[in-house]
C-alpha cells in the first residue's frame, strides 16, 4: 500500500521525464536523459527539503538549548531515579524523545525518490547495453580498476566522496549524534550501491552534486553565485 501511495507516483514521474528526454531530445543520450531526471525530481522534492530543514533547525536548536540540564541530571543521577527526572525535565518543557526523529527528517524524505529510482534504473531496459565514455554497460556495475582477477567498481567510491563532502559541510556546528547520522548514511548508501547498474550510480552522483550545492548555498554568504556554478557545471 505505501509503494502504490509515495512510491509508485515518483516513479511514473521518473519514467516519463526520462522518456519524455529520450524520444524529445534523442541527442542529449542515456546520461543525458539520467541528468534531467536528477534535476527535475531534485527541484520537485526541494520544498520537502526545506520543510525538513526547518524542522531540524527546531530540534537542533532545543538539542542545544537542552543539553546543558541534561548534562546535570545524567551526572547527578543514576538509574530509575535519572530516569524520573529526565522525564519530569522532558514534561517541563513539553517534550519527547521521540522527538529527535525530527533530525532525520532529511533522510526520510530521501528514501522514497532513493527507492523509485532505484527500482526504475535497475531495471530499465534502455541502459542494457548502453555505454558512456568507459563506462561500457550502464546496466551493469562499472568495474573500471581491475586488481588481480577482480575489478573493483570505481563510481561507489566517487558517489561516497562526494556525499561525505556534502555532509561534512551541512554537520557544522551540528551535534555530534547528527554527524553520525549524516556519515553513516554515506557508507550506507555506498554498501548498498557498491554493485548496482553504473547508470543508477550515475544518477546518485548527480544527486550528491545538487545536495553538496544545496548545502553550500545555504551556508555561504553568496549563495546565487553557488547556485549559478552549479548550474554551469550541470549544462556543461
Amino acid at each position: 500500500m505505501l509503494y502504490g501511495l509515495i512510491i509508485l507516483p515518483i516513479e511514473s514521474i521518473v519514467d516519463w521525464i526520462f522518456n519524455f528526454m529520450l524520444q524529445k531530445l534523442p541527442g542529449i543520450g542515456i546520461i543525458g536523459a539520467i541528468g534531467a531526471v536528477s534535476f527535475v525530481i531534485n527541484l520537485l522534492a526541494l520544498p520537502l527539503y526545506a520543510a525538513a530543514d526547518r524542522e531540524q533547525e527546531h530540534e537542533r536548536a532545543l538539542q542545544r538549548e537542552m543539553q546543558p540540564q541534561l548534562k546535570r541530571i545524567r551526572s547527578a543521577f543514576r538509574s530509575d531515579e535519572r530516569f524520573m527526572m529526565l522525564s519530569a525535565y522532558y514534561r517541563e518543557r513539553g517534550y519527547h524523545p521521540i522527538f529527535a526523529l525530527r533530525s532525520a527528517l532529511s533522510l526520510l524524505v530521501e528514501i522514497p525518490f532513493f527507492i523509485a529510482a532505484y527500482h526504475f534504473l535497475s531495471h530499465c531496459d534502455a541502459l542494457k547495453g548502453a555505454s558512456f565514455g568507459i563506462l561500457r554497460d550502464l546496466s551493469a556495475p562499472d568495474g573500471l580498476l581491475p586488481v588481480a582477477s577482480v575489478r573493483i567498481n570505481v563510481l561507489p567510491f566517487v558517489m561516497t566522496a562526494i556525499n561525505l563532502l556534502s555532509a561534512a559541510v551541512y554537520a557544522r556546528n551540528l551535534l555530534a549524534r547528527d554527524k553520525v547520522q549524516l556519515f553513516g548514511a554515506a557508507a550506507v548508501f555506498f554498501v548498498l550501491l557498491y554493485n548496482a547498474p553504473s547508470g543508477l550510480e550515475v544518477y546518485w552522483i548527480l544527486n550528491n552534486l545538487f545536495s553538496l550545492a544545496k548545502n553550500l548555498a545555504a551556508k555561504t554568504k553568496k549563495p546565487l553565485a553557488i547556485l549559478h556554478l552549479a548550474a554551469s557545471v550541470l549544462c556543461v
